[in-house]
């Protein structure tokens, strides 16, 4: 597809303008893939930080191409009792951070199947999402869940929250942000002043990931709607900058390899 990426010219972490070809692999077996996409991904590594992202982002049209159909375990209510159990631990750590929810807004970025907001909602908070599938959108109210058709940044300018989000949600969402420091910015600016961050991706620092690297088994090389692969440690200076402070690192149970942080607004 003619002009699929907006190539980064510089580290979308540090901005450090040394960045080199790290890897390139056929994405074609992956099930989002459809042409006319690149069947190939190429991945970067800043020589400075050593973060690892691909060569750019998809511009509008491509996004259109991408998410032309909702892959089945994004459809809202899909193994909503499997599911609901995994969202419940998730759940469960924030009211042990804050408190009885007693109605508090949670509001949940990229929703995917709306589990958590379900769940997040029979804890007792007013839980609302924000999410770039339309249909997705219009299927989380029919469970009485609000939500905004979107990104983070649009529900920022286009809804009102009041009283402000006491928790944000952002599971497996960031890896998928050109510039990750503005959506968690972003977030900052709309979460109460006491309020909790959470934030789940794989981590390219554990032990696993290594020993899939050293097998050539990594899964997330192919992973057509990742733009980053964070580290614990690259995460935390990224919460850090945008005014989060890290309190709680947990392993997710979401997806394969994936660590669950939670953050406190300072």
């Amino acid at each position: 597809m003619d002009n699929e990426r907006i190539k980064y010219e510089a580290c979308p972490l540090c901005q450090s303008g040394d960045i080199q070809f790290f890897a390139k692999f056929d994405i074609t077996g992956n099930s989002r893939w459809r042409a006319p996409l690149e069947p190939f991904i190429v991945w970067m590594k800043c020589g400075d930080c050593e973060h690892v992202f691909t060569d750019g982002y998809f511009t509008d049209e491509a996004l259109e191409v991408l998410f032309g159909n909702t892959i089945a375990q994004q459809v809202v209510g899909v193994d909503i009792e499997q599911h609901r159990l995994i969202s419940a631990k998730m759940v469960q750590r924030v009211v042990e951070a804050i408190g009885i929810p007693d109605d508090r807004v949670w509001l949940d970025v990229g929703f995917g199947n709306g589990s958590l907001l379900m769940t997040a909602k029979e804890f007792g908070f007013n839980a609302f999402g924000v999410d770039l599938r339309k249909k997705n959108v219009e299927d989380i109210e029919s469970f009485g869940i609000p939500a905004h058709y979107g990104t983070l940044a649009s529900a920022r300018t286009e809804v009102t929250f009041s009283p402000k989000p006491s928790v944000i949600s952002m599971a497996d969402v960031v890896e998928h942000e050109p510039y990750p420091i503005e959506s968690l910015r972003c977030a900052r600016a709309l979460i109460a002043d006491a309020g909790v961050l959470l934030i789940s991706m794989p981590n390219a620092s554990a032990p696993l990931w290594h020993q899939w690297n050293a097998y050539n088994q990594n899964p997330y090389w192919y992973e057509i709607e990742h733009y980053h692969n964070f580290t614990r440690e690259s995460l935390y200076e990224q919460l850090q900058e945008a005014g989060f402070k890290p309190r709680h690192y947990a392993i997710s149970e979401r997806y394969r390899c994936c660590m669950e942080v939670l953050a406190d607004a300072v």
